[in-house]
């Protein structure tokens, strides 16, 4: 398959924006106020960023229970949102919105419905999902049409992301087709993993007619209900987050059982690289890290070393590689390999100058929870483990480390290696997805290499890979070099915010067309 369409090339205009688009964007999670992953990075910074192009966007996410409108002064909308769980008007709830703003002039508005979201968590408690996750996003993706549909402004494009607004396409083209009919709606899969799977049962939850229960548009091959699977197939065009996963998606490997539902809409399907916000993640401006550094400044870094060593008890080593991971850990991050591969290059020291120093930030399954700290255990002057999810410690590991393991078994785009660039940290990465499309292999090209890159992900490639970059830092004539030009890369939003309007409008226009005719 050509990937050219996939590639991005390089903007020379300036914020040019050929119309003013009104876009409500619909997200489960949104930065800072609620994030489990990339997508709460993504939902807080595109917005902004087709927002300074000079486009209207309104951000749409849930008001979840350890959110404080009070405290976080939230202006509350005097007028209240309509949502019916069955057919155009049955069983209706009445949410209230909550506004606030983002830079750029975003607005944002909170959806409290407190049935569903108020609560602690936002898709479960620990490693237990919600059992209501069925109702709690049909009503979320019911309640995004209709606040689209009865915005002050008419919505040129109304942007879902992923399976928490997958029925979303569906009820605007079920119940409002007329009212929809220059609407453009854009699903974006940020991860393929997470489909928004239920039990048939949960049919009665959707609260749309029992025609639907018998298509199999709204069922999966397992025959389970499926929220994502609904939203690409009803969708009118159809994201994901970089090249490399847009083409991975389309094949039996890596569709996670929708490549045939995603390749029948290849020609709807565009991959742009998710950028970074480095108004948050570059040490130049980091309120986060002991000292703030650039290029010229490069000794900044090795203070942050020192001062994260000190605070997690590692022996200050500035000649020992300090490896940071910043990682949920599950199978898809390769938390697997990861373990035993440290464990075999911590155990076959023969000095104590060699290896490296491991500092390892996670939330996730119980299993590999114990399996880290078994590991600090066995190596507590190598190896330390900070369980849970920190936003300070991550811009403090991104800040101190020398380099950054990411061994995912397949990555949509990774956000942790484009920051990890941008500090000067070294991304060691497994070739899958964003990660193959943000990182150079040094040794493929001395002159432009990025970082280190393996192929497979076995014990073997991985150890490898960390064997030559622990080698390269101990060559500082060589590493200064490539630490300048991985902080050179630009992964700023701006060409993938282009790109969105772009498609955007293209789509609008398809729309307005289709709606002439």
């Amino acid at each position: 398959m050509d990937l050219s369409r996939f590639i991005s090339k390089k903007d020379s205009s300036e914020h040019i924006t050929p119309k003013r688009l009104t876009i409500v964007f619909a997200a489960s999670e949104v930065a800072p106020f609620s994030k489990s992953g990339g997508l709460g990075d993504v939902a807080a910074s595109l917005p902004q960023a087709l927002a300074q192009r000079g486009h209207n966007v309104i951000v749409l996410t849930p008001l979840y229970g350890h959110l404080d409108p009070k405290a976080h002064r939230f202006s509350r909308r005097l007028r209240s949102l309509t949502v019916p769980r069955k057919s155009k008007r049955q069983d209706q709830l009445e949410a209230t919105l909550w506004e606030s703003r983002l830079d750029h002039g975003v607005q944002i508005f909170f959806l409290q419905a407190d049935e569903y979201f108020g609560r602690e968590g936002l898709y479960g408690d620990g490693d237990q999902d919600f059992e209501d996750n069925a109702a709690r996003f049909a009503f979320f993706s019911r309640a995004a049409v209709e606040f689209a549909k009865d915005f002050t402004l008419p919505v040129d494009i109304l942007h879902c992301n992923d399976w928490h607004t997958g029925l979303a396409p569906v009820y605007a083209k079920h119940y409002y087709e007329e009212e929809f009919a220059q609407t453009s709606l854009v699903m974006t899969i940020h991860n393929l993993a997470y489909q928004g799977k239920f039990s048939p049962d949960a049919f009665d939850d959707t609260g749309l007619p029992k025609s639907y229960a018998s298509e199999s548009e709204l069922f999966d091959d397992d025959g389970d209900l499926n929220y994502l699977k609904s939203g690409i197939l009803y969708c009118d065009r159809l994201t994901t987050v970089s090249a490399g996963y847009a083409e991975e998606i389309q094949t039996p490997q890596g569709g996670a059982g929708l490549h045939e539902n995603i390749a029948n809409r290849s020609t709807d399907l565009e991959g742009i690289l998710n950028g970074a916000d480095y108004s948050v993640w570059s040490p130049d401006i980091d309120r986060h890290i002991a000292v703030q550094y650039d290029i010229d400044t490069l000794n900044g870094k090795r203070q942050n070393k020192a001062e994260l060593q000190h605070r997690l008890g590692l022996p200050i080593r500035p000649t020992l590689p300090l490896v940071g991971v910043i990682s949920r850990l599950t199978k898809q991050k390769g938390i697997d390999v990861l373990i035993p591969t440290v464990s075999t290059l911590l155990s076959d020291l023969e000095d104590e100058r060699d290896g490296f120093q491991l500092v390892i930030l996670g939330e996730g399954s119980a299993e590999y929870r114990d399996a880290l700290e078994e590991l600090q255990k066995e190596f507590p002057t190598r190896v330390v483990f900070c369980s849970g999810y920190d936003d300070p410690l991550a811009h403090r590991i991104q800040a101190a480390a020398d380099i950054l393991a990411v061994p995912s078994r397949f990555e949509p785009c990774g956000l942790t290696q484009i920051y990890a660039m941008r500090y000067g940290t070294v991304p060691v990465v497994h070739s899958t997805g964003g990660l193959a499309d943000t990182v150079a292999d040094l040794r493929d090209d001395p002159d432009k290499g990025t970082g280190f890159v393996f192929d497979e992900l076995t014990v073997d490639a991985f150890a490898g890979a960390l064997d030559r970059a622990c080698a390269a830092y101990r060559n500082y004539r060589k590493w200064r070099p490539l630490m300048v030009r991985a902080m050179e890369r630009d992964f700023s939003w701006h060409e993938s915010a282009r790109r969105y309007e772009s498609l955007y409008l293209s789509s609008h226009a398809e729309e307005e067309e289709s709606a002439a005719q």
